[in-house]
Formats: structure tokens, sequence, C-alpha cells
């Protein structure tokens, strides 16, 4: 058993896929009992289910009891399916356990004024996305007025009620800044979801660095790393650990397509490139153990 091996043994996966997705057209590499056995067989922690779609609620309590000696969390994504940028939708979530709350994906400002990413994304396996996103400009959190809006502080309110976790999507690396001040001026946990994503995010070392020092995490994907996605860099995300710190950072796997491999897989790969470039076995625990338990309060 390698080092990386020996390292997954009781991490815990912020930002995890499962299948169905988008839609049950859309293959994936594991369904989300196949997820968490693997994690399991891994002797990882748990992890987060995060849907573009649906809140995760009700999957993440059926696995939760069935998978012994792992913690899986639900969470809700704020896109068009729950009402937006929805506080009702939000406390429903939290009152059936969610402990992750993130801001629009598919459904921002951001991502549709950058060519509607997601969106091209889902295309072939959601026959209605192109109707119901016609004509559509998108969420964003701040109104013309630069501020937050009210119902984005109603729900930065109800995360710090339900100690939940809110993280940023698919907003832009601006909108982060701002909700992130507001966040944390609050008391509530937030984290910078993949800040080097391009061109959806691709936040400077400045941006991501001023977002630790507000007291938020940065999240880090290795998703982002696989030749079918973006072919990033690993080096890239190093750099990043090294700027702000492994105290501010946490690893996730966030693969969805059935060309990745499965979670479990992806993470471990993660871990072990995060090695092999030079990051040391305490932060690599630091990002897949320490911060995401206190993230979740486990």
């Amino acid at each position: 058993m390698q080092k990386a091996d020996l390292l997954l043994a009781g991490a815990i996966d912020m930002h995890a896929h499962g299948y169905p997705q988008f839609t049950l057209n859309m293959p994936g590499r594991q369904n989300n009992f196949e997820w968490a056995r693997a994690a399991k067989e891994a002797d990882m922690a748990g992890f987060v289910m995060k849907s573009h779609i649906w809140p995760t609620v009700g999957e993440a309590f059926l696995l939760d009891q069935m998978v012994e000696e792992m913690r899986i969390f639900g969470s809700i994504t704020l896109n068009y399916p729950v009402g937006g940028l929805n506080p009702f939708a939000v406390q429903t979530a939290a009152e059936s356990g969610a402990k992750v709350v993130f801001m629009p994906t598919w459904c921002s400002k951001n991502d549709i004024g950058k060519g509607a990413h997601y969106v091209t994304r889902m295309r072939p396996y959601v026959t209605a996305v192109d109707d119901a996103m016609k004509g559509v400009e998108g969420l964003t959190v701040l109104g013309d007025d630069g501020c937050i809006i009210p119902e984005v502080h109603s729900i930065i309110d109800l995360c710090k009620q339900y100690e939940m976790v809110l993280a940023s999507g698919h907003i832009s690396i601006e909108e982060s800044l701002s909700l992130c001040k507001a966040a944390t001026a609050k008391g509530v946990k937030f984290v910078l979801t993949h800040p080097l994503s391009s061109p959806l995010i691709a936040a400077t070392l400045d941006q991501i660095k001023a977002v630790a020092e507000m007291g938020g995490f940065i999240e880090n994907v290795f998703i982002g790393c696989m030749p079918m996605h973006e072919g990033l860099k690993p080096k890239r995300i190093v750099e990043v650990i090294e700027y702000v710190g492994a105290e501010h950072c946490t690893m996730s796997s966030d693969a969805i397509e059935g060309w990745n491999p499965p979670p479990p897989e992806v993470l471990r790969m993660f871990i072990a490139s995060m090695l092999a470039l030079g990051v040391s076995d305490d932060d690599v625990y630091q990002m897949t153990h320490t911060n995401p338990g206190h993230l979740l309060g486990v």
C-alpha cells in the first residue's frame, strides 16, 4: 500500500458527485451506493453528495444509514429547479440534514455569461434545458448597487442557524469575495469552490488569498486536471496551497462524467500528485482530514 492510500484512509471528500447527476440519460462512473461502497473500501471517513439539479438530503440520509462507519452528508445547490436563491428551499434542506449550501452553478449569471459552460455539458442529457434557459440572464448574489441581495442575507442567516457550510458554486470571483465577507462576518463557514476553473472562475492568487484572509477556505478539485476536462497542471494547485497555506485549503474530487475513475480513486490520484510535487504528508492530511472535518463539524 502506498502513502497516498494511507492518507486516503479517513479522508472526507467535500465535493462528490454521483449518479444520477443530471438525468438517467447521463451515464455515470458509479451510482451513489457504489460510490459509498468504494469510499468505505478505501477506508474514507465520508463525503458530501452534490447534485446540480436536486437536493441530495434524502439519498445521503439513506446511504448514511446503510453504510456503517461512514458519514455521508447531503447538500443543496441553488439552481432554478429548487427556486434559485430561495431561503425556503435552504431551510427545508437544512431541516432534512443538509450540511452544505452551494450557490448557483449552471444557473448563475457568471456561468451563463461565459458561454453557458455547464448548460453545454448538460444539453445531451437534459432535453428541456434549452427551453428552460431561453432568455434567462442567470442568478447573481449582488444587486444593482453591488451589495448582497436580501435573499442571500437570509440564506447566510440560515447557514448560521443550522451550522451549514456556504460554498460559492459558479458565481464570479468578485461575487465570491463579497459573499465571503458577508458570510464570515456572521461566523458562517465559507468555501471558495474550484477557484482555478477556467473560464468560469479563473481567480488570481491574490483574490484567492483574500478569501483565506477573511476566514474562508479554498477548495481545490482534481477533476480540472483530467484530460477530458480542463487539463489543468497540478502544479497550479500547489501554487495555491503554497500561497495561502494548507490550513486554508481542502482537496476534493468533483468528478462526474463516466470517463473519470471512481471518485475515491480521483481523490487518491490527487493526494499522490500533491505528494509527488512536494506537498508534505501533514499538509495533505490537513486538507483532506482536518479542514473538511472542521467545516462539517465532525
